[in-house]
């Protein structure tokens, strides 16, 4: 008896899926080939309820205008800038580094001393799609 595959293409990767649907192949890990670049919120584009944040890049679109809308360029070197939410609303540029986990699509970004950890759930070379995950022992 021939076992049916089914190619079931998802955000980084391929699964090989026998009828039964058990796994017949490692799934490929996601690759940051698209992250390096220059990213902003989109954030009209999100749902209210959507914990998810939503990142274009810079030239995707003209953005309308807000008082702040996060960025990040990230640079294939593990180099990023971050935009920095100023109290006087002189916003700017700030070094930091990042750094990307494929098989649990973890990117984490290094900001001096803190570090912010992000599951990635769509990376395209036209979006950014993260969910922030909360330190453990923190609830807001």
């Amino acid at each position: 008896m021939k076992k049916l595959l089914l190619i079931v293409m998802l955000i980084g990767g391929s699964y090989l899926l026998a009828e039964d649907g058990s796994s017949l192949a490692s799934p490929k890990p996601k690759t940051p080939e698209y992250l390096c670049q220059h990213w902003v919120h989109s954030f009209e584009e999100q749902q209210q309820a959507d914990k998810d944040s939503i990142y274009r890049p810079k030239d995707f679109k003209k953005f309308p205008g807000s008082r702040f809308r996060m960025q990040y360029i990230f640079y294939k070197n593990g180099d990023c800038e971050w935009y920095y939410l100023s109290t006087d609303d002189a916003h700017h540029f700030q070094p930091g580094k990042w750094r990307f986990d494929p098989r649990k699509s973890i990117l984490q970004i290094i900001k001096g001393d803190t570090t912010e950890s992000y599951r990635v759930t769509e990376l395209t070379k036209d979006m950014l799609r993260i969910t922030p995950i909360e330190p453990r022992g923190e609830k807001s």
